[in-house]
């Protein structure tokens, strides 16, 4: 299966099957403490940085209090937790077109605020160009993050080449 491309739907489970090996997210995603709260969590923000290395999936994120998210994501994850044998038989193989090193080496050891600010910058810079206008926009949308963070974020994005901000 290495190398088969794989689209939309069906592809979830293997991701999650992914990011469970690679020790980034765990698919306990059903209770309201902070625990599952961060699993699901972490499964939006990973999908949504994912595309951006080449992993083709479906789902359109929406801006949320906590960053981008997709509501038909969610809703998958919740079926699969529910109905969970497609889950059970995936393996964790995605893509040759997923640059999965790249994508390891730029998530790896990355706190979830950063996750949050770095997925909503790569959203907010769909309307907004200039790199002042997405920093000041995150700073007065998003409590808890010190302008620097922002910034330094950002530039993280900058240097991976994932975002490129007018002057």
């Amino acid at each position: 299966m290495s190398g088969t491309v794989m689209t939309g739907e069906s592809m979830l489970p293997q991701f999650i099957k992914y990011l469970e090996r690679e020790k980034l997210a765990e698919f306990k995603i059903r209770g309201g403490d902070d625990w599952h709260f961060w699993n699901r969590f972490k499964i939006q923000k990973y999908a949504f940085l994912a595309k951006r290395f080449g992993l083709d999936l479906p789902y359109e994120h929406g801006i949320r209090l906590w960053g981008p998210s997709s509501r038909t994501l969610a809703a998958e994850c919740y079926d699969l937790e529910e109905n969970p044998g497609r889950y059970r038989e995936a393996r964790p193989e995605l893509p040759r077109e997923f640059r999965s090193g790249e994508f390891l080496d730029f998530v790896r050891g990355r706190s979830n605020g950063w996750l949050e600010i770095a997925t909503t910058l790569l959203s907010k810079r769909k309307s907004i160009s200039k790199r002042d206008d997405i920093i000041e926009n995150t700073e007065n949308t998003k409590d808890g993050f010190t302008r620097e963070f922002i910034d330094g974020t950002l530039r993280d994005l900058e240097n991976a080449n994932l975002i490129e901000c007018d002057r």
